[in-house]
This record gives structure tokens, C-alpha cells and sequence, in this order.
């Protein structure tokens, strides 16, 4: 009875958890971004981390499909939608055509890896292997978006200031990895548990530039290579 209710609290109860953390993940930079929009400016905010969260929740999606894994889509299912609500939000507010330029090929490299590899698994009869494929290449997106807040970190050990660095997001890969950790110990899949396990890391690195330099204040209308037009007019 004792190791039924532990299963049912490592295979149930966790992964269930695990859909509210990756959730919360997701919904993490949103009170950023809606002060970003009220302000009519991205200012310090970077917004790689959000390509990579858009694609990082489109494999997962696809991963989830192939595996019939309800949780896994669960708990990617707003990170497509709200990763694409971040990434057009910067795209329109950010003054700077570098900046622009840098979302357009991130994102089509993101949409265009997944097309090829996606139509690529359809033609693998084995099901192990078209679920590797598709798991290799959702592990790297993830592992790429644990780390891209940490693509500001040379500035902010330069400038003293973890203003570019969402706290909500850094707290929630955290907890969120740990749940995904556990899970993927659990019922031992490697492609969820080291991604989330390096995330976990990758974490606690952007929670310590947080803690190293909380005393700085951001500075909303700092942005870089700002254009002379302003935000983006279609």
C-alpha cells in the first residue's frame, strides 16, 4: 500500500504539480511585459528568452504527441501561446532594428527547425526513435531557454544591474525544474530529466546575479542601438 501511494504521488501528484510550475513558467514574464506595453517601451527587458520559450513549448508539444504524454502537454500548451504574445510585444516596442532583426531570424530559425524536424520523425517506423529525435532536439531548445537570460549576464556583472533578468521567471525554472527533475527521475526519461536538471543550475545562477545586485535599479527607457523612428509601425 505504502509503495502504491508513493507511485501515485511521483507519477500523479508530481507531473500534475509539474503542469502548474511549467504553467507559472510561462506566465512569469507577463507583468513585466504588460508594464512594458503600458510604458510604450521594452526598456531594460530582453527578449530572447521569449523566442525560446515559444519554441521550447512548440517541441515539447510535438514530443508530448508522439509519447501520449498528457502532462508534458499540458504544461507546454500556454507556453506557445504566451510565447508568441512576448515575442510580438517586444517585436513592436523595442526601438532598436538590431534587436528586430535578432527576433526575426530567432524566430525563423525556431519555426524552421521544428518543420524539418518534425516532418523528418513522421518517416521513422520505429517509435523509439522518432520519439529520440524529437526528444534530442526539444532538450536542446530547452536547455536554450534556461540559459538565454543568462545572454545578458556580461552586462550585468558590467553594469552592476540585474534589471534585464525577470525574477519571477528565474524563481519559477527553479521550482519548475526541480518538479520536472523528479518526475523525469521517476519514471526515468532522460530527455525531461537532463534538460531540467542543467535548467535547475542555469537557475540558481540567474537567482544568484538577482540576490548579487538586487540593489540596482532598472532603468525602463535604457535600451540599446534604439532607432530614431521609435517602436515599431507597421
Amino acid at each position: 500500500m505504502a509503495d502504491k501511494g508513493a507511485n501515485i504521488i511521483i507519477e500523479v501528484v508530481a507531473p500534475a504539480l509539474g503542469v502548474i510550475l511549467s504553467t507559472g513558467l510561462g506566465f512569469g514574464p507577463l507583468p513585466a511585459i504588460l508594464k512594458c506595453r503600458r510604458n510604450k517601451t521594452l526598456g531594460e527587458t530582453n527578449p530572447d528568452p521569449f523566442v525560446m520559450l515559444f519554441g521550447n513549448a512548440v517541441g515539447w508539444i510535438i514530443y508530448a504527441a508522439s509519447t501520449k504524454n498528457a502532462y508534458v502537454f499540458a504544461g507546454n500548451f500556454f507556453g506557445v501561446l504566451l510565447g508568441m504574445f512576448y515575442v510580438l510585444t517586444g517585436y513592436y516596442l523595442t526601438a532598436s532594428d538590431t534587436i528586430r532583426r535578432r527576433l526575426e531570424i530567432m524566430m525563423g530559425t525556431v519555426i524552421s527547425l521544428w518543420l524539418i524536424v518534425g516532418y523528418s520523425a513522421c518517416y521513422f517506423e520505429d517509435v523509439k526513435h522518432r520519439n529520440d529525435l524529437l526528444g534530442i532536439t526539444a532538450n536542446i531548445l530547452c536547455l536554450t531557454l534556461f540559459a538565454s537570460p543568462l545572454s545578458s549576464a556580461a552586462k550585468v556583472i558590467q553594469t552592476k544591474s540585474a534589471a534585464s533578468i525577470n525574477p519571477i521567471f528565474a524563481v519559477m525554472q527553479v521550482v519548475n525544474c526541480t518538479m520536472w527533475t523528479t518526475y523525469g527521475l521517476a519514471i526515468n526519461d532522460i530527455f525531461l530529466l537532463i534538460p531540467n536538471a542543467l535548467g535547475l543550475v542555469l537557475g540558481l545562477m540567474q537567482c544568484a546575479l538577482l540576490f548579487l545586485f538586487r540593489g540596482a535599479k532598472a532603468n525602463q527607457n535604457s535600451e540599446p542601438a534604439a532607432s530614431e523612428d521609435g517602436p515599431y509601425r507597421p
